[in-house]
């Protein structure tokens, strides 16, 4: 048997063992007709700062309503909020969405063509804003509280807001010059698989505890926070949170790009300064 014949075998065999959701973005990602005809191009690098602006602005102005609710009962419903609004992004895209009445159709966890589809201000575009803002605000408590040497940052989190905008902002437009827009390259499937193995990677991370030592802390099972600050590995959690936020924002800025929808929430464009 040859190398080839023992990497085909070893490849079939973790997709036998695959549940049901895993071979059915599987089946949709081989059904997939490729780049789609709609494709912006480059020209979602010019909507980047305005996706990352309305994610600044639109948590501000949430936190004037609702203060600092999001984390006022600690890490574990923290992540347990990332996880139910992946949960509904997961479920949304899962369906298929028909032609009717003149409206678009969108096929399984094709995102782009699901967000096209849905055109209601407060539509399918919003959940996958929320898990990005969501993803946002944990990174902005936890350096924070690591400005502040404090366990809970109070208000503070709001001042690391635009640190993390620009850093998002920078941060692709450097992987764009070196790897161009292969993040969309297989369309809508495959940018979806690139957000699903993001959070997967996140939520078998914190499933697990560490156990502390003298020198480093230790995290309970689902506490975001904690987790975030315990894990000592070369690509820790943090990176994994990052990822799936700046690949959430390449999403927004391509539809942005193609005209399929206007950035920021409705909420957010009445309240523009």
């Amino acid at each position: 048997m040859t190398s080839d014949d023992v990497q085909r075998k070893a490849l079939l065999d973790r997709i036998a063992a695959s549940d049901l959701a895993t071979l059915k973005r599987l089946a949709a990602l081989l059904d997939d007709a490729g780049e789609s005809s709609a494709d912006s191009g480059p020209s979602y690098l010019d909507h980047l700062r305005a996706v990352a602006e309305s994610d600044v602005r639109g948590l501000k102005n949430a936190e004037k309503s609702y203060g600092n609710s999001w984390k006022r009962r600690g890490g574990v419903d923290t992540f347990n909020m990332l996880a139910r609004k992946w949960d509904r992004v997961e479920k949304r895209l899962a369906t298929s969405r028909d032609d009717v009445a003149g409206s678009l159709s969108a096929t399984p966890y094709d995102i782009f063509e699901h967000i096209a589809a849905d055109t209601k201000s407060d539509g399918f575009i919003d959940d996958v804003r929320d898990l990005r803002r969501y993803l946002m605000l944990a990174e902005a408590e936890i350096a924070a509280r690591e400005a502040a040497n404090a366990e809970d940052s109070g208000r503070g989190y709001l001042d690391q807001l635009q640190v993390l905008a620009d850093g998002d902002v920078a941060n692709i437009e450097e992987k764009e010059r070196a790897y161009g827009s292969s993040w969309k390259r297989r369309g809508g499937i495959g940018a979806f698989m690139m957000l699903a193995r993001k959070f997967d990677r996140i939520e078998q991370r914190v499933s697990s505890e560490i156990t502390a030592t003298a020198d480093a802390p230790g995290a309970q099972r689902h506490n975001l926070f904690q987790h975030i600050v315990a894990d000592r590995r070369a690509e820790p959690l943090l990176d994994d949170i990052r990822d799936l936020r700046r690949y959430l924002i390449l999403v927004e800025a391509e539809m942005a790009a193609r005209g399929a929808i206007e950035i920021g929430t409705a909420r957010d464009n009445r309240e523009k300064s």
